[in-house]
């Protein structure tokens, strides 16, 4: 998500005084950045007969290697000016972006309504939810069903560097969606360029951006209840019939990680299916209900999931990375499950 430098800079000290209404007899001065320390903005402002002192720095885009540039410089200001609390300012901070802060102790705002500022004896923690308006995102293109091939792809071998046609030949994409979804990956630091070839620059930076999309994702699906003796047996019952069929079909979240992680207690089975139309509700007896299902049914996004699917137990899983993150989308049931898989992903 980007927004043009100068308008971000206008606009940050109005969003810095409403999360702070209570401080009064504002100050700002805008930098020129005649030097390598100098921030965008410094401000200052009173309450209760105490002054505060802000040093902000604006980025264009929130993404991880704008704020850890914006720490940089934020830093660099503070060695000679440790009475002020430093600030990042960005049209859209995400998750990793956040953690990058609270990892420096550098507090952060947005245009979006996230914010947590920390400064003396004042604290603000706020969570937006809409982004603002006029503003762009990489994010759609770089993980939008089939472009997040690639990431998942770069994910699988964090330390590889590969040729763009080693892409293409691996994720089954064209050439030019490879290229554009690539140099969107290089222009938000998620991916370098080494000797015309590619390597992923980060592996929390990407990883943390592809699963907070595919929290966000939306999913066609529907629930059921088919009569089975314990769900292994509801597994094994819906293996047997989709495969009977050619159906394509893997198992993910707790019924997933059952097959891959150490066992845990679960009732309700998950699995992805190529077409929801094509799933053999009447064979099975399958009832469609909204309530004491036993049977979670989710359409694919991209087929790609079949082509990652491994074989457990002569039964069809999604592959690590998916199933750590559908875990994630239900942090009570699966969080156990989710850290173990995380552990074999790192490996």
């Amino acid at each position: 998500m980007y927004i043009q430098e100068k308008k971000l800079i206008a606009e940050a000290g109005n969003v810095l005084k409403k999360h702070i209404p209570f401080l009064s007899n504002w100050k700002l001065s805008f930098e020129k950045k005649h030097t390598q320390a100098a921030v965008d903005i410094v401000a200052a402002a009173v309450y209760k007969n105490q002054l505060y002192r802000f040093c902000i720095e604006a980025k264009t885009a929130g993404y991880p290697q704008y704020i850890r540039a914006a720490v940089a410089v934020l830093k660099k200001f503070m060695e000679n000016n440790p009475s002020y609390c430093p600030i990042v300012v960005a049209p859209f901070i995400s998750e990793q972006g956040k953690k990058i802060c609270d990892e420096y102790g550098i507090s952060y705002l947005d245009l979006s309504g996230n914010a947590k500022i920390s400064c003396g004896s004042v604290f603000v923690h706020t969570q937006g939810t809409k982004r603002p308006k006029g503003a762009l995102t990489a994010s759609q293109s770089i993980f939008s069903p089939k472009s997040a091939r690639i990431a998942k792809f770069f994910l699988s071998r964090p330390s590889a560097i590969w040729m763009q046609k080693d892409i293409v030949s691996n994720t089954g994409l064209s050439k030019g969606l490879v290229s554009r979804v690539v140099t969107k990956m290089i222009e938000t630091g998620y991916v370098i360029r080494k000797d015309k070839k590619l390597a992923l620059a980060n592996f929390d930076d990407l990883f943390s951006a592809w699963i907070e999309s595919e929290m966000k994702r939306r999913e066609r699906k529907r629930r059921y209840y088919v009569w089975a003796q314990n769900p292994r047996k509801l597994m094994e019952t819906i293996s047997a019939a989709l495969s009977g069929r050619k159906i394509k079909y893997a198992f993910t979240q707790e019924a997933g990680a059952s097959l891959v992680a150490p066992f845990a207690i679960f009732d309700i089975v998950s699995a992805y299916v190529e077409s929801l139309d094509k799933f053999p509700e009447k064979a099975l007896s399958a009832s469609e209900i909204d309530k004491g299902f036993n049977l979670t049914l989710i359409e694919a996004p991209d087929q790609y999931i079949f082509t990652k699917a491994q074989d457990k137990s002569g039964m069809m899983v999604v592959d690590n990375l998916q199933l750590y993150a559908d875990l994630k989308k239900n942090p009570l049931r699966g969080e156990k499950q989710a850290n173990h898989i995380l552990k074999i992903i790192k490996k």
